[in-house]
């Protein structure tokens, strides 16, 4: 994934090919007051805010599906100029809107190389699958490996089938090892993960036969127990994703995923909202949705460090409903009482919604979107991207120690940050 030369096109630092030893700015030519350029390096396109506030064409639009770099040009008069700094964009694995990215990236600026790797190609889905996601990036220390799940949302006329495996990816060689495991008993639609005190806690959807739960999961001997499956006699809609804090409160996501996406579960019996269960009590409420609000389909959840940070992802009708939601919503304060307090808007997507979502040691942000890992700020400031392979959709990420490892639709990637983990184990 290393950006290489493209002649005419870019000044690349770090390229034989250039006599200059750093790179020069693209200088977007057009009537607009663009003075400021794009900065690029051998891996890092850096994003002045005159560009960044100012996109240098008269008439360009992008879907709300489509990443940045595939907006698209309407006018030819300033076609060339804008498509070579989208030709930047794309080549980059790493896009710098703000100098803190660089403390993320662990390096001085844009003009010192950093790395991506993709470590392994997940197999082509079946025929009826419409595409692939894996989520649920999870590690357990007992086995020094990272857990993950596969979903293959159908085509039209299809259903979800329940798969028998999870992948997992050993850590403890020279090189990552990833296969396909077998819990037993089975998950059925297996979705979100989180470790807590020795065990992984799954989402699972279900489906016409199975209600949707939290599994308790042993990742060394793979055993399954359900732990939760109900609400006073009702079937949850699909659960999402969970976690659970150091006291053993869970906080788990419930959308209609199952029944509109997967086409796999029976018609909702309740309002999708955000759950809290209480794991040593065994209470269970609704704090956050039923019905009304900001959660139309609720996504991932995580916390920060301290636990006192809930921090929700949330999703429109569809992927593509670009009135719909694709925000990332902080509760501050969930340590204070049984309730949330009120939500607050943390940050709002451009390309996509965030699904999978993780926080670092200080507080930043991370969430899988359309092309790339997105990070924010601790107050919600829109750092930097990640990039993934080109037609790839980071779905979830997990940190062990320094390295960061992110699940997209189709492959792993594995990269070194200064940043670590907040949660600890």
């Amino acid at each position: 994934m290393t950006l290489t030369c493209i002649s005419s096109l870019l000044f690349v630092a770090g390229c034989s090919m250039l006599v200059d030893a750093y790179p020069k700015p693209i200088q977007p030519r057009t009537t607009h007051s663009t003075s400021d350029a794009l900065l690029v390096g051998p891996s890092v396109v850096q994003v002045p805010a005159a560009f960044l506030n100012v996109f240098p064409a008269k008439d360009f639009n992008r879907a709300v599906t489509e990443p940045y770099w595939e907006t698209v040009i309407n006018d030819t008069n300033s076609q060339s100029v804008a498509n070579r700094s989208l030709e930047a964009l794309k080549h980059a694995d790493f896009i710098s809107f703000h100098p803190e990215f660089y403390e993320v990236l662990g390096i001085k600026d844009y003009t010192e190389p950093k790395e991506i790797k993709s470590i392994f190609d997940f197999p082509p889905g079946p025929e009826w699958a419409n595409r692939m996601v894996h989520d649920g990036s999870v590690y357990a220390p007992e086995c020094n490996c990272i857990f993950v799940a596969e979903l293959h949302p159908p085509k039209e006329g299809y259903s979800m089938q329940v798969l028998p495996w999870v992948w997992r990816t050993s850590l403890n060689g020279s090189e990552p090892i990833t296969e396909k495991v077998y819990p037993e008993p089975p998950l059925t639609v297996a979705n979100g993960a989180y470790y807590h005190n020795g065990s992984i806690y799954w989402t699972q959807e279900g489906n016409y036969t199975t209600p949707g739960g939290i599994v308790k999961m042993n990742p060394q001997t793979l055993e399954t127990k359900i732990v939760l499956n109900n609400f006073m006699g009702h079937r949850f809609n699909s659960p999402n994703d969970v976690i659970i804090t150091k006291s053993g409160i869970a906080y788990f996501t419930d959308g209609y995923y199952g029944f509109d996406n997967f086409n796999d579960t029976v018609k909702p019996e309740m309002a999708n909202g955000v759950w809290r269960w209480d794991m040593a009590s065994g209470n269970v409420r609704m704090v956050a949705g039923a019905g009304t609000g900001l959660f139309i389909n609720p996504n991932g959840v995580a916390l920060n460090k301290e636990n006192d940070k809930l921090y929700v992802t949330a999703r429109g009708l569809t992927s593509a409903d670009a009135d719909g939601n694709r925000n990332i919503y902080e509760f501050d304060g969930i340590n204070k009482r049984s309730t949330l307090p009120p939500a607050r808007l943390f940050t709002y997507e451009d390309a996509g919604f965030p699904d999978g979502v993780k926080v670092d040691a200080d507080g930043r942000v991370y969430g899988g979107v359309a092309g790339a890992v997105d990070v924010w700020s601790d107050d919600g400031v829109l750092l930097g991207k990640i990039k993934v392979k080109e037609g790839d959709t980071a779905v979830n990420m997990q940190f062990v120690e320094n390295k960061l490892y992110i699940h997209g639709r189709n492959s792993i990637y594995a990269m070194e940050l200064s940043a670590r983990n907040a949660q600890s184990y």
